[in-house]
């Protein structure tokens, strides 16, 4: 029992004066009078009476005595410690990153559990005991914030919705979920919220703001080691075919593990990292003969099985043939030339783009040429004869970039250039380049724009037809551009993007991030079928590609479950075409680190008073043992009062009052 105010001992002085009533009061005697001529004794009788006198064993007494102890406890708002039924409404945050597929470390002899699995017998445990009567809100992370449940009373929905949640293996939505949570709670008095993980936590989550008591329940620790293959390449060289595998040791121990490499299923060479506690490896393999598809695997297990696995593609070191349609550009026939490709410049003259090639003149209808190019660029205006017949073909099914043209302009006075992220920009920031114009033309239906400048588009690219197309919306002579060190950067990423577009293999991207893939123009369905590592362990079923209004898109989410997948498409004669892509798991999430500190400080952000009062409830049920709340007794002290009074008057009624 507690009590909530002090204050309420003042009413305790009505005591003290119902008991001076009671010693102040005058005793009368019944006294008989045969005459009215003894009136005047008897009153000089009763002038002459003290009024103080002892206290009597009177029934009224009492019942005025205990109504007044009764209001003076009720007063000081007691309560008593009652076993917590939890808060109206609950929201639980359900820690569902990568790292959770991780195993814990437990003694001999006992069965392995994935991090997961405990988490979900938590929630449940909680939602039987401390959370019965409360409403449920679910969230899970996702590449964002995934309400699973809201406001739920059903206790069987809400441990059916426990048991749905899945691992996701891409860039989870630490702190945005948390933000979600805040946001749901933040206009209520009687609510709460359990941040379920292991501790492994990116971002900064003593920052989000809380009005409300937050609580975090931790899974066990990983206190076992793991080993990630972080990276995985083939590649064909003057020393010939080879592949690198970077292995990296995140545990506390000194480990060694046997990498062994794949080609088309099949075992081709096996080499033994040997590697003291967070130390990374590099391990070459050589000589390595033709296959499709090569695979890189730990041999054994670890706690997190989810970066066990990473697959290559072969990158061979032809060089793409470009067809360069201009009126004369030597800087970016220059930077051209520097990414290693082989350049064929057909130069342009007349209003018309008029061709000739290696300098002799030629014709408005130039001759398409024999070996069709990895890659057409064209400097300037687009010439009359690439609109129709044959080059109209070539154009249609080759990479396009496109340079600069004869549209209107606006200016753009020099603003600063925005990129977005994409392969084109990587390591390009335009930092200091001059832009004082842009093309002033709507955009295509396939572009999306990667550079702005005030919020114009300056450079688009996007995919028609299933092949790539990148846009340059200013003239380089117009800009100092072609003068700055990123150029030649930007040219080399522009065409690597350009020419590996119509290869039949995607590369390796995070699960859960979007990539852009060729769609052939006659392709009526596309799907994500699960080839081999986790994914095909895990049975992944088949996932249908993304589609809009104009049929299926070009930029599709990556499957979030690590393996190798085949990205496949049919046309209307049934015939298949695939893309072979890797989908491999956040990095991040295999660290096997101290957990985040700052999860110690979800909520102390919030209003300071709501967090200060749930920090004195929270530790004073800790020193109460176990989870508690406090019960007010005041209602039923009140309730006792007024039955007292009622006996009094019942009492007083009666005459029974001396």
């Amino acid at each position: 029992m507690g009590i909530g105010s002090w204050l309420g001992l003042w009413f305790g002085l009505s005591i003290p004066a119902i008991l001076a009533m009671y010693l102040l009061k005058r005793k009368f005697i019944d006294t008989k009078v045969p005459s009215h001529l003894l009136w005047q004794r008897v009153m000089k009788n009763l002038e002459a009476n003290r009024p103080w006198q002892k206290l009597q064993n009177r029934l009224l007494l009492w019942l005025q005595l205990l109504v007044a102890a009764v209001l003076v406890f009720a007063l000081m708002k007691p309560y008593w410690w009652a076993p917590d039924g939890g808060k109206g409404h609950v929201v639980l945050v359900a820690d569902t990153s990568g790292s959770m597929g991780a195993t814990l470390s437990i003694g001999h002899g006992e069965t392995a559990e994935e991090s997961l699995g405990q988490m979900k017998r938590m929630i449940k445990d909680y939602l039987r005991q401390e959370a019965k009567d409360s409403d449920i809100t679910l969230l899970s992370m996702n590449a964002e914030p995934n309400v699973v449940i809201s406001r739920e009373k059903d206790r069987s929905r809400a441990l059916e919705a426990v048991d749905s949640l899945q691992v996701y293996y891409g860039r989870a939505a630490y702190d945005e979920t948390l933000s979600l949570a805040s946001a749901l709670t933040r206009d209520e008095t009687d609510a709460e919220v359990v941040v379920f993980t292991d501790g492994q936590w990116r971002g900064n989550p003593d920052s989000i703001p809380f009005r409300v008591p937050v609580k975090v329940m931790k899974t066990d620790a990983h206190t076992g080691s793991n080993l990630a293959l972080q990276q995985f390449g083939v590649k064909d060289g003057a020393d010939g075919r080879t592949a690198v595998a970077v292995v990296n040791n995140s545990g506390g121990a000194a480990k060694e593990a046997n990498v062994n490499m794949y080609g088309d299923g099949k075992l081709l060479q096996t080499e033994t990292a040997r590697m003291k506690p967070g130390e990374t490896v590099t391990l070459t393999f050589r000589n390595v003969p033709d296959a499709e598809v090569y695979r890189a695997e730990l041999e054994g297990q670890d706690d997190y099985a989810a970066d066990n696995e990473a697959y290559a593609f072969l990158q061979r070191n032809e060089s793409p043939r470009i067809l360069l349609l201009t009126r004369g550009n030597l800087f970016l026939e220059k930077a051209l030339q520097l990414t290693g490709a082989e350049v064929v410049k057909m130069t342009l003259t007349g209003k018309e783009g008029e061709a000739s090639g290696s300098g002799e003149p030629g014709t408005a209808a130039a001759a398409v040429p024999e070996n069709a190019p990895d890659l057409i660029v064209i400097d300037g205006q687009t010439p009359s004869f690439a609109a129709q017949g044959d080059w109209q073909k070539l154009i249609d099914r080759t990479p396009v970039w496109t340079v600069g043209g004869s549209d209107g302009k606006m200016d753009v006075s020099g603003g600063q250039p925005k990129l977005e992220n994409h392969p084109v920009n990587r390591y390009a920031s335009y930092n200091g380049v001059y832009i004082g114009s842009l093309l002033n033309r709507p955009l295509p239906d396939w572009a999306t724009p990667i550079v702005s400048i005030d919020g114009h588009p300056a450079v688009i690219a996007g995919t028609a037809n299933g092949q790539p197309r990148l846009s340059f919306l200013f003239d380089l002579e117009d800009t100092d551009f072609p003068l700055s060190a990123e150029f030649p950067i930007v040219v080399h990423e522009a065409v690597s993007w350009l020419t590996g577009g119509g290869g039949k293999n995607l590369g390796r991207h995070t699960a859960g991030t979007r990539v852009e893939i060729p769609i052939a123009a006659d392709t009526v369905s596309a799907r994500w079928i699960a080839k081999d590592g986790l994914a095909q362990k895990l049975k992944v079923p088949e996932i249908k590609a993304e589609t809009g209004e104009k049929g299926i898109n070009a930029l599709q989410q990556m499957p979030t479950v690590p393996g190798l997948y085949v990205f496949e498409q049919q046309n209307r004669e049934g015939q298949t075409t695939g893309y072979f892509a890797e989908s491999s798991a956040d990095p991040f999430e295999a660290k096997r680190g101290e957990p985040n500190a700052k999860l110690a400080a979800i909520g102390q952000a919030a209003d300071e008073n709501g967090t200060a009062a749930s920090r004195a409830v929270e530790a004073a049920a800790a020193n109460n043992g176990g989870e508690r709340r406090q019960l007010p007794l005041m209602t039923l002290l009140s309730c006792l009062a007024l039955l007292i009074i009622l006996v009094e008057w019942g009492v007083y009624q009666r005459g029974r009052s001396i």
